[in-house]
């Protein structure tokens, strides 16, 4: 039996509201997460409806509904998320949080880096501004940059928040 479910639709950038209008338009549900973002203008500051996880949407539907084929021609779409070709549902739970965390707060929503302990990492913004650095994960649960100078075998520390930070591909 074909059960429905919520899946992941990676999108063209900056074409998460086309394509959501567009699969909308043939039926399918939609859940396009957005978050208030402010953005200065050269004349005026305004205040921007981005979407949360850029580049993706989510859609509910059956594996084998016949609207997949309306989802996958949608403009700007570039697929359903799928791993050793085979889609991969969200689950029900992640989605109604992500609803909750979006909904009556979308202004304190934010995108939200997803790094973890051991990772190298370049500091984006604050005073570590260009620092180059390992995430180390402490007993007080918060996160610190740490900078070795691995031929001496010292090291320093701070704390630092994942949202100040991009990984590094080694």
């Amino acid at each position: 039996m074909d059960s429905v479910a919520w899946y992941a639709v990676h999108v063209r950038s900056n074409q998460e509201r086309v394509a959501a209008d567009h699969i909308r338009a043939a039926g399918v549900e939609v859940f396009l997460p957005t978050y208030r973002s402010p953005s200065s203008r050269t004349d005026r500051k305004v205040i921007l409806d981005r979407p949360l996880f850029s580049g993706y949407l989510f859609v509910r539907l059956s594996e084998q509904q016949p609207r997949r084929v309306d989802v996958l021609r949608a403009p700007g779409v570039v697929r359903i998320v799928a791993f050793g070709g085979a889609t991969v549902p969200v689950s029900d739970e992640t989605i109604k949080s992500l609803k909750i965390l979006v909904g009556e707060a979308a202004h304190q929503a934010r995108p939200h880096p997803l790094v973890q302990a051991g990772r190298r990492v370049v500091v984006m913004d604050g005073p570590f501004t260009g620092a180059v650095g390992t995430i180390h994960d402490s007993a007080d649960r918060q996160h610190r940059l740490v900078v070795e100078v691995e031929f001496l075998g010292r090291a320093v520390a701070v704390p630092i928040e994942p949202d100040q930070v991009k990984l590094l591909f080694d």
